[in-house]
């Protein structure tokens, strides 16, 4: 896949949280608009460290990806590979966000809006890109033919030249 596609904007999403989480975790703990913390906390108190821990761990492994998003080539294998790992990571959001919000005496579940269904969004948009536009896979016989084509064209500009001069 080329530069500028979905999967840089992949990239780039997997950075800014992974570097916010890193410097800042108490945002997971923060309401923002319509969409509830990502973790509950009581009013006015502050994350355990231990959980502020995990968030910044977390945030590691998406600036694990951003770079991996970046400059990987995704081809049919590989590409397919990496989204069923982000459709993983898709079920697990769900699930996070699920189980938080699930009502035990009830044994029901309530749909809370929270950035776990936008963490699972972007990974399932991400997935889909990864499985379904991927690069074909380059052989090297293709590699020698498109080599060729190039130094030929090269060839055809130069005579071209040559011909203007004379």
């Amino acid at each position: 896949m080329p530069h500028g596609d979905f999967s840089d904007v992949s990239a780039l999403y997997c950075l800014v949280i992974g570097a916010a989480s890193i410097r800042s975790p108490e945002l997971w703990f923060t309401a923002y608009g319509p969409l509830k913390p990502m973790f509950d906390i009581e009013p006015d108190s502050t994350p355990p460290p231990a959980a502020r821990f995990a968030v910044q761990f977390a945030g590691g492994l998406l600036l694990l990806l951003a770079p991996t998003l970046y400059v990987v080539r995704w081809n049919k294998l590989n590409g397919k590979a990496a989204a069923f790992g982000f459709l993983m990571a898709t079920l697990n959001s769900i699930a996070i966000a699920l189980n938080m919000d699930y009502d035990v005496k009830g044994d029901v579940y309530t749909f809370v809006p929270r950035g776990w269904y936008v963490l699972a969004a972007l990974f399932v948009s991400t997935a889909f890109h990864l499985a379904f536009n991927a690069n074909p896979m380059l052989t090297s016989a293709m590699l020698l033919e498109e080599e060729k084509a190039r130094a030929e064209e090269k060839l055809a500009k130069k005579r071209a030249e040559a011909e203007k001069k004379a």
